[in-house]
């Protein structure tokens, strides 16, 4: 992805002005997301927003996303108070929630001062305020009146692309970018490992599919990078275009297999939502899923996305870091299971 798009300023201002009736005088690129381009938008009298700017043109990523849920969803779940710590979308004068210009569709968001937890290990504190927001999330599902919902089908969106993109690789021929190389040599040994969990997958599915599911209303993408903490301390929950209605697995999976999970996350997610059980082969579809979700996009950017170096590196990091959690989903899987047997 490019580091920030060639727009026209006064056109996306004009879009602003014209869709939401606010005076809005500048916007500022301050960050690349994972399918957007974030800025910051003031108007005249200093009000701030976030402004999300989408490249239709581009490739539509592998995570199952649909607009027309996650934006009222997130709007009910901030008006109503259901769950107010998190990015609430602006409304345009038409009611809906966001507004083509030229190329590009641009969604306005209520600006929320703080700063990012980021990636790598939560700290004590900020899993035991996410644990409570996750219970909240999964019991607001009584609460909500939700249209167009996008619905978990257990579906393997990558499961012809992955394979693809790895025979891609292997017939690399010369002239290629140094990082692209160096991509081909982290997974070719891993290939068959790659096939194996796949195939795994796939068997998951076919076990899932077959059972009746609760289903709540899950961020599906829980991790630091997601999370902002204000100066108050408050934690809020960013960046919802994958929610879906799914079983509490979908969110609880990123945590489960944590040392502090029982002790911290669990209690405190059952305070705010009640009662709750897990299953250990959805964890394990959930699990195996996303990791190869996970290098099936970041072969996809690496191969036919215009990347500089540096994002050549990250994507070489991150994809030999989702190998090592592919390779041990199954000592994960099998601790979940000692513990749940033994409560």
């Amino acid at each position: 992805m490019k580091p920030e798009l060639d727009i026209d300023e006064s056109d996306v201002l004009e879009a602003i002005r014209l869709a939401y009736g606010l005076p809005v005088e500048r916007i500022t690129f301050f960050t690349t997301g994972w399918v957007s381009f974030c800025y910051r938008a003031e108007t005249t009298a200093g009000e701030r927003y976030l402004l999300k700017l989408y490249d239709e043109s581009a490739p539509a990523p592998l995570i199952a996303s649909s607009r027309d849920f996650y934006l009222p969803l997130t709007y009910q779940l901030c008006t109503r108070q259901l769950l107010p710590q998190i990015a609430c979308p602006v409304p345009t004068k038409d009611g809906s929630f966001s507004v083509s210009t030229g190329p590009y569709l641009l969604i306005l968001f209520h600006y929320i001062e703080g700063e990012r937890v980021g990636f790598g290990h939560l700290p004590d504190e900020i899993l035991v305020k996410l644990a409570g927001l996750v219970g909240r999330l999964h019991k607001s599902i009584r609460d909500l009146q939700l249209a167009n919902p996008l619905i978990e089908r257990f579906a393997i969106a990558f499961e012809d692309v992955l394979p693809t993109g790895l025979e891609a690789l292997a017939n690399l021929g010369p002239g290629r970018r140094p990082g692209l190389g160096a991509y081909r040599e982290l997974l070719m040994p891993h290939r068959s490992e790659i096939r194996g969990y796949l195939d795994h997958l796939k068997g998951l599915q076919s076990v899932v599919r077959n059972r009746a599911w609760e289903m709540v209303v899950c961020h599906t993408d829980l991790h630091g990078g997601n999370l902002l903490v204000d100066s108050a301390g408050n934690l809020y929950i960013l960046d919802w275009e994958g929610a879906m209605l799914a079983p509490p697995e979908q969110d609880l999976f990123f945590f489960a297999g944590q040392d502090t999970f029982w002790n911290l996350f669990w209690p405190n997610y059952e305070r705010e939502y009640g009662p709750a059980r897990l299953d250990v082969d959805v964890l394990a579809f959930y699990y195996y899923r996303r990791g190869l979700e996970d290098v099936a996009e970041f072969v996809q950017r690496i191969l036919y996305t215009d990347q500089d170096d540096e994002k050549d590196r990250e994507t070489i990091h991150w994809t030999g870091a989702c190998l090592k959690d592919l390779s041990n989903v199954e000592a994960t899987a099998a601790k979940i299971s000692a513990h749940l047997a033994h409560r």
